[in-house]
């Protein structure tokens, strides 16, 4: 029997000891790799341990006890447990480390893959963008807090439902599900600008979106994700840039506009400053209205120095356009009575002149022109469209220049006048004589043709003035002055020369017409009836010279020769006529 009992004492004693080991080595591992069991494993983690920990216990308590004869099958099946319990225990430590450590990355995994997740949807909902996942349907199946937050709606209001069953403006919804067909038809990312209206805010907002088509890895079903970003302050602010741009190219090109409305005016000011008659402004003026209003047609209209009535001067634009009269009174013209401009236009209320052809269309504007402080005519404006302001603001600037240009022409005329004429008999005086006389030369030496003067003086007027006395003569030499330029011809040019002096210059005479030409002067002096009043005056006569140029003379030499015949005229009788000789040739 000692055989026996060693051999139950031995395999409860091995027994024992690997039910005790198999929990102690675990939970070392456990504690080694730091793994933790689920608790909804824990009951049947502590039960399983309490069932091997009481097996050793009652192992370890057989050791003790007393033991009776026990068959043979019995001694096997304790030497079996023995040998099954250790040989799990030793193949346990090699292989339970492994087996926790699987557990314990495992769990390592589960973990970080829950703070992926958590991160993950913190990024989602916290992230400064809409995120939302639809199905193939266009059904919402995800939707973050962003979006919950625009559309003021819960984090479950939306699911299961389409965009046009959610969104304030069906018809937007429906453009948002056909972006979201396209993106599963082509299985391509789309990006695009889409643009909704907010709940409560007529204002529509715009959303930069990238849609993209993705599987669902559970059930293989397509799905459509986006992110969507709200750029509508970007939108806005890209209009009011625009807006600005235009604006700013708008202000370019009204200044570019004013710019060359002040290029045209200035010129305009430079041709009337350097004009030298009336009809040379006015066709400035046609021209400078012109380039400003190349829409428009318009003529000026003067008052003829009768003051009967007004004739059309000048005229520019469509010259098959007649609005206006060619000659009316100054009656017919609002602009003429008022002394102030008048605007009429067919669509809207205001004075039609009487000027105007019938029937009357368009826009007429009637501009009074003045000169030397009244009235003297009119620009009249014509527009198939609406005269704006600015334009009527031209006008009235260009009437006033040609206004002040007209007075400085007449105040330019008067001191040339003054310049060029002698004061009584308004003949040309001395120095213009001597002016015009060169270039006469000039002109005869080019041409060939031969330049003539007469040089005459009255006989005795000395002792005449001193019989009369000095305003009666005065009469006499302005008689004289009358009959002079009674007796030429109109581009002949007379001077009085000094006292009871004169000189003609005649172009295109030969000596022998010019002789004649002389003898019947002197005929028609010598004839010429004189009063002052009632008073008959004694008759006068007068001694000529007469010269013709040669080539390369100069003025003083010219007009020499003719005095030194007319002084041997006097020298010889007087009352006759002397052509020069030269005694030298």
């Amino acid at each position: 029997m000692e055989p026996i009992y060693w051999n139950c004492i031995i395999a409860h004693s091995i027994t024992a000891f690997s039910y005790f080991g198999i929990p102690i080595i675990i939970g070392v591992f456990f504690a080694k790799t730091k793994a933790t069991i689920p608790p909804k494993f824990w009951l049947a983690f502590f039960l399983s341990g309490g069932f091997v920990l009481f097996c050793g216990f009652h192992h370890l308590l057989a050791i003790f006890e007393k033991h009776l004869a026990v068959s043979l099958l019995h001694l096997v099946v304790l030497d079996v447990m023995a040998f099954v319990s250790l040989s799990a225990l030793l193949y346990l430590m090699p292989t339970a480390y492994q087996i926790v450590e699987a557990i314990a990355k495992y769990q390592e995994d589960t973990r970080e893959l829950q703070r992926s997740q958590q991160m993950q949807r913190l990024f989602l909902d916290q992230g400064p963008f809409g995120a939302y996942i639809k199905d193939e349907q266009s059904r919402v199946l995800y939707y973050n807090q962003e979006i919950q937050s625009r559309f003021s709606v819960d984090s479950q209001e939306w699911f299961g439902k389409t965009d046009s069953e959610f969104l304030p403006d069906p018809e937007e919804g429906r453009r948002v599900m056909e972006n979201d067909r396209v993106v599963l038809k082509t299985l391509r990312p789309l990006k695009l600008i889409e643009e909704i209206k907010m709940p409560g805010n007529n204002q529509p907002c715009y959303w930069l979106s990238f849609k993209f088509p993705f599987s669902d890895g559970a059930t293989g079903d397509r799905r459509i994700g986006g992110i969507s970003i709200d750029i509508t302050e970007s939108i806005e602010a890209q209009r009011s840039l625009t807006d600005l741009n235009r604006q700013l190219e708008e202000k370019t090109l009204k200044l570019e506009a004013k710019k060359r409305e002040l290029i045209y005016l200035s010129d305009m000011a430079d041709m009337l400053y350097c004009c030298e008659s009336e009809d040379e402004m006015y066709q400035a003026v046609a021209l400078t209205f012109s380039k400003l209003f190349p829409d428009m047609s318009g003529c000026i209209c003067i008052i003829a120095n009768s003051k009967n009535y007004v004739q059309m001067n000048s005229i520019w634009g469509d010259e098959r356009i007649r609005t206006s009269k060619e000659i009316f009174s100054q009656s017919e013209c609002w602009a003429l009575r008022r002394g102030k401009f008048n605007l009429f236009s067919s669509g809207k209320s205001g004075l039609v002149c009487g000027h105007l052809i019938q029937p009357v269309s368009g826009t007429h504007l009637c501009v009074p022109l003045f000169g030397q402080g009244e009235v003297v005519g009119i620009l009249h404006i014509y527009a198939l469209e609406n005269i704006s302001p600015e334009d009527r603001q031209i006008s009235e600037i260009i009437a006033r220049t040609l206004g002040f240009a007209l007075n400085n022409l007449s105040i330019k005329q008067r001191l040339t006048h003054e310049n060029l004429r002698d004061g009584m008999t308004q003949l040309f005086n001395q120095s213009y004589m001597e002016t015009i006389t060169e270039q006469r030369l000039a002109e005869a030496e080019r041409s060939g043709e031969p330049l003539s003067v007469i040089f005459l003086d009255i006989d005795n007027f000395k002792s005449y003035n001193s019989r009369y006395g000095h305003v009666t003569a005065n009469i006499v030499i302005q008689e004289l002055a009358k009959l002079l330029l009674k007796s030429i011809r109109s581009f002949d040019i007379p001077c009085r020369w000094g006292g009871e002096e004169f000189v003609i210059v005649m172009p295109n005479m030969t000596l022998e017409v010019l002789r004649k030409r002389a003898e019947q002067l002197r005929v028609d002096v010598e004839q010429m009836q004189l009063r002052d009043g009632d008073q008959i005056l004694q008759g006068i006569t007068a001694s000529f010279g007469i010269a013709v140029s040669e080539s390369g003379i100069t003025v003083k030499d010219f007009l020499n020769r003719a005095n030194q015949a007319m002084l041997e005229a006097k020298r010889t009788g007087k009352n006759r006529v002397m052509e020069y000789v030269n005694r030298y040739d």
